[in-house]
């Protein structure tokens, strides 16, 4: 796109001031199943947003082509859409940070590996997985994804920000079976260098990840310690940071509303902000060229900041934290690249205290089942009995239930694992003092 011709336009027809996003996304999806290519995709798609201040109000435009045609077809929906904008954010085009700490993640190899390597590669993990075990029944899929993003921002008062990822992950579903009882588990790699990729290591983990579920009953309904894997950390963790959006502030739908500077987390708990992490994720500025930082969200229980763009920040006499998110019609608060400070005990460590507990490595019905407004959850969950300081047998068909606010309170502990998710949290396990599970 004529990105010069763009801005002239823009200034021609009366725009205070623009901002031009063009976002390049290349896709790799590939599945099989029963010896057979189920999916094999390949995509190369274009996304120009754009955004202008009109008469004093923000105006947002968006365009899947990039023509001859576009950067007049973007200032025509700008000042149409500020005409009509009723939006109480503020209308702000950022200037720019005084400092960027660019870096680049971006692994060239991934793409250097065959499509056909990486096709291949799925067969014989499919092969593989149902040899694994004469209990596994069928493997539901195994597949392939690969993303390659090229971000680009610009803006009328000379901003010109770049940003490229790349990431690959290894996905599968496999189902054992033993008498009636029937069980599956989801197996998933993800890195954005090929070369850490091990088959025969995924492989293993998936089997064993459906065989030892098998038997699994439900437990006695009582209060037990619980410990949640890492994954379901982050699902959790997800879910409380919402309160932590200077956008719900806002809307008087936060947890936290009242409690920057007080305790809302046990002490063993600090949760940072971690965009400059030396990871797949890295991301050195935000949709609105706001450079980020490395910061303490919570820090040993205590809320340092909320999460803001410009409008929140502005309007709370604040510096803005970096998590402007352009999602094509506004400008919204966006929370990723979290990280769970690690403690410093291994997981066997963490659970040789208990007695009796329970180990939770799967939660269902998240986002039916948890009120982020009040906090309040009832989830279906599995996972493993914990006995005298060890993982015991699986149980299933519980439910576990309680509040959030009280969950983080009731860390006891954090292992020191620090896993990377698909959602870019980075965490650990958690020691929980004691829960409701319903059996």
């Amino acid at each position: 796109m004529n990105v010069k011709k763009f801005f002239e336009l823009a200034k021609e027809k009366g725009l205070e001031a623009a901002e031009l996003v063009i976002q390049k996304n290349k896709s790799i999806e590939m599945s099989v199943y029963d010896e057979s290519v189920e999916k094999y995709t390949l995509a190369s798609t274009i996304n120009v947003l754009a955004r202008g201040i009109y008469k004093g109000k923000m105006g947002f435009a968006m365009s899947e082509k990039d023509d001859k045609t576009t950067a007049q077809y973007l200032v025509a929906q700008i000042k149409m859409s500020a005409g009509v904008s009723e939006t109480e954010d503020l209308s702000i085009i950022f200037e720019g940070s005084p400092k960027y700490r660019k870096k680049s993640f971006f692994n060239k190899e991934l793409a250097t590996i065959s499509e056909s390597t990486k096709l291949e590669s799925l067969f014989t993990i499919e092969k593989a997985l149902k040899k694994a075990h004469p209990l596994i029944t069928s493997v539901s899929t195994v597949q392939y994804s690969e993303i390659e993003s090229d971000y680009k921002l610009f803006n009328s008062y000379g901003l010109k920000l770049t940003n490229k990822q790349n990431y690959f992950y290894y996905g599968t579903w496999v189902v054992a079976k033993e008498g009636d009882d029937v069980k599956s588990h989801v197996e998933v790699f993800l890195d954005n260098d090929y070369s850490k990729f091990d088959a025969d290591t995924f492989v293993k983990k998936a089997a064993d990840g459906v065989i030892e579920k098998l038997g699994g009953k439900p437990c006695a309904t009582k209060d037990y310690p619980v410990v949640f894997n890492p994954k379901m950390t982050a699902s959790l963790l997800a879910a409380y940071l919402t309160s932590a959006s200077a956008d719900r502030v806002e809307k008087n739908t936060s947890l936290f509303a009242d409690k920057l500077n007080e305790r809302v987390a046990s002490s063993k708990v600090t949760v940072l902000d971690a965009p400059l992490t030396a990871n797949l994720f890295y991301r050195y500025f935000d949709d609105e060229g706001v450079a980020k930082t490395n910061k303490p969200i919570i820090k040993n229980g205590i809320l340092q900041t909320f999460f803001h763009n410009l409008s929140t920040a502005t309007k709370m006499g604040v510096e803005p934290t970096g998590h402007g998110r352009n999602t094509g019609g506004r400008i919204s608060v966006g929370i990723s690249n979290i990280t769970l400070k690690p403690g410093r005990n291994d997981f066997d460590t963490l659970i040789k205290d208990i007695k009796e507990g329970v180990f939770i490595t799967e939660l269902m019905g998240l986002h039916s089942g948890l009120n982020t407004t009040s906090g309040d959850f009832s989830l279906q969950a599995a996972g493993f009995m914990i006995r005298d300081g060890k993982v015991a047998e699986p149980v299933n068909l519980i439910t576990v239930a309680g509040n959030l606010v009280k969950l983080f309170n009731d860390v006891k502990a954090v292992a020191n694992e620090n896993e990377l998710q698909l959602s870019s949290y980075t965490t650990s396990s958690i020691l929980v003092k004691s829960l409701k599970i319903a059996g």
